[in-house]
């Protein structure tokens, strides 16, 4: 009888596997982490799981010691290999350890074997260069990538001209100009062909003036996300650019822009939008209907507000008043958000959940599916509740 119960070291490797999903998901890392220890094979499947995302954040000089270990280490790890996901934020305030940090990054990289997924941003000092890209091995075939803009946009260049037939989304983060004095793009630089180098893009996000990197568009571009560089105030050939080639544009996000005028010009040169985010800074001082009159022309399904103090129900009664199209309205105030709908029951929602942190869910895919599930009708619903993670997308 006895000789029939399994020992736990027989168990099949699918019972092994959720044993480790499970204490993961209880957030026990120490505990996850004992079971390197327990036999060969529950070995071999923690240590997957373990380096499956890799996740560093930066945030004080002490740190570089343990950084240091790793990256020197990096050749005789045995988890490198299965990291499909890897995140660095360089987030302290003292500009003196990037260059280190950056030579260490550089030891990791060639290592990535199998990543997919890489965000690296230095801020709000400093600014990771680019140009170590090209340590990247070829195995490693990137659906997503979100990087730092560099003093100069050029020194993206090299890596972005590899072909990225799987790459979805492009990120390139705009620089704090107090800390990093960016050069803008200029008529001589060598401009890329998104359409050839990324055929399959659905979203990218760069500060407006970077955009005249690319010559063209992939057809399959859903999203645009533009920033401004702060004082920088674009002119007319960065709007115009816009204009000419992302007219089928759906969704559109604004952000650090300061500059609502360009809004103005976006809004009536993209017809197609149907999801628009914005912030604060990208509203006219003291929104009312008069001066919100452009948007009565669009036909926005979804609305974002992030950053600003307005009450999210006096905004949202002005757009449904502006916007016949209109469905959902969101006020995101960053752990949470306002949200007014347009439904045929008129009734008042309480809802929570929990708030991810997620560097690869995109910002308009958490209202796809209420924006789909309501009609328009003239009531109205008043929902606050944290943000949520939707796998459905554009």
């Amino acid at each position: 009888m006895s000789s029939s119960i399994l020992s736990p070291l027989q168990l099949p490797n699918e019972i092994l596997t959720a044993i480790v999903n499970e204490l993961d998901n209880l957030n026990t890392p120490k505990t996850v982490c004992a079971l390197l220890l327990v036999s060969r094979r529950f070995r071999d499947i923690t240590i997957r799981h373990i380096y499956k995302e890799m996740d560093i954040s930066f945030f004080h000089r002490k740190q570089l010691p343990t950084l240091m270990f790793l990256s020197r280490n990096i050749s005789s790890n045995p988890g490198v290999q299965f990291t499909t996901s890897f995140i660095f934020e360089y987030l302290t305030m003292l500009s003196s350890t990037s260059d280190s940090v950056q030579a260490n990054i550089e030891l990791i990289l060639p290592h990535l074997v199998n990543v997919g997924r890489l965000h690296i941003t230095f801020w709000p000092v400093g600014v990771f260069d680019p140009r170590a890209l090209r340590l990247l091995p070829p195995s490693a075939r990137l659906s997503h990538l979100c990087v730092d803009r560099s003093t100069e946009l050029t020194h993206l260049s090299p890596f972005l001209t590899r072909s990225h037939p799987s790459l979805e989304t492009l990120i390139i983060r705009t620089a704090n100009p107090r800390a990093v004095p960016c050069q803008p793009i200029q008529p001589t630089d060598e401009k890329l062909s998104a359409r050839t180098l990324f055929p399959n893009l659905r979203s990218l996000s760069a500060p407006i003036e970077d955009l005249l990197l690319f010559t063209d568009i992939p057809n399959s571009l859903v999203n645009l996300s533009v920033a401004g560089h702060g004082p920088y105030y674009p002119v007319g050939d960065e709007v115009e650019y816009v204009l000419q080639n992302f007219k089928g544009l759906r969704t559109l996000s604004v952000d650090e822009t300061y500059f609502y005028d360009v809004l103005v010009l976006l809004l009536r040169g993209l017809p197609n939008l149907e999801y628009l985010s914005l912030d604060g800074a990208s509203m006219p001082p003291g929104a009312n209907a008069n001066k919100l009159s452009l948007f009565s022309s669009t036909k926005l399904r979804y609305i974002r507000l992030a950053y600003t103090s307005q009450d999210p129900l006096d905004m949202a009664t002005i757009f449904f008043s502006i916007v016949d199209t209109l469905l959902v309205f969101d006020i995101d105030r960053g752990t949470n958000y306002a949200r007014v709908c347009r439904d045929p029951m008129d009734k008042f929602i309480v809802n929570s959940g929990t708030v991810s942190d997620s560097k690869w869910t995109q910002w308009w895919e958490q209202a796809v599916p209420e924006v789909e599930s309501f009609k328009a009708e003239p009531s109205f619903v008043l929902e606050i509740k944290e943000r949520g993670i939707f796998e459905d997308a554009i």
